[in-house]
């Protein structure tokens, strides 16, 4: 079985990569079962599998009406404004492929870590807009996601929420998670892209390069990750578990 391929029996595929599911559920499996918030479920699949698995959960989603997994319980949710739950509710929550759907992506991610218990750990997927490949696309195109036109405006309803609003880099991500007590335990790549390979000429030279800064610089340019190699070389999407830090 392919990596892509745990829905080829599907009736209709996920919103989301399969492989990217994949990913996410293996390291489900290796945790105490516990309460789960998956928002945006989408059509309910990955809510579906972790259920499966033991898990209590309970989907978030903007388009309710769109999952229609039997016995899955499905709330309204606007991740933009608040996510219906007290504090410290979830043992975990998922948001696969949501937070570039955002016109506030700090309002999602603070909910998230809100109805989050301390402990707990919040996973998400996110378009890795910080390879080498997109680095190089940026600086030929001048943007980092493609641009909408009116048509796919008018096709998707104009809801904001159908398009990528927020392009998030690395940097940015691992701030906003910061300032929401959000650690980051382990980045991982859905799969990997092979042809970026063709560059590791230039990724080379670029981490050569930036072993002859200070250890000054190299924190505040946060050679860390925009170096990290499954961050750089890695595949489409970049997947995040997160651990809420309490209050000190």
């Amino acid at each position: 079985m392919g990596i892509d391929d745990i829905y080829d029996s599907e009736a209709v595929p996920p919103k989301a990569r399969g492989s990217i599911h994949k990913t996410i559920l293996e390291w489900f499996e290796n945790v105490e079962r516990g309460t789960v918030l998956d928002a945006p479920a989408g059509f309910g699949h990955l809510g579906k599998k972790l259920r499966d698995m033991g898990f209590h959960v309970v989907c978030g989603e903007i388009e309710p009406e769109i999952c229609k997994v039997a016995g899955l319980k499905v709330i309204y949710t606007d991740l933009n404004n608040k996510i219906d739950a007290p504090d410290d509710t979830f043992d975990y929550t998922c948001c696969v492929d949501g937070l570039e759907h955002m016109t506030n992506p700090y309002k999602a991610v603070e909910e998230f870590a809100r109805v989050l218990k301390p402990y707990g750990y919040g996973i998400f997927s996110i378009p890795n807009y910080s390879t080498i490949e997109k680095r190089l696309k940026f600086f030929w195109n001048g943007f980092l996601t493609k641009p909408v036109s009116d048509e796919h405006y008018e096709r998707d309803g104009k809801n904001l929420y159908n398009l990528h609003n927020s392009p998030l880099t690395i940097t940015l991500l691992e701030f906003i998670f910061r300032i929401n007590r959000l650690q980051i335990v382990e980045i991982k790549r859905n799969a990997i892209k092979w042809k970026q390979y063709f560059l590791f000429p230039l990724v080379l030279v670029m981490k050569l390069a930036a072993a002859f800064f200070s250890k000054k610089a190299k924190k505040k340019y946060r050679y860390d990750l925009t170096l990290n190699s499954k961050v750089i070389l890695g595949g489409n999407n970049l997947i995040f578990i997160t651990r809420k830090l309490p209050v000190n």
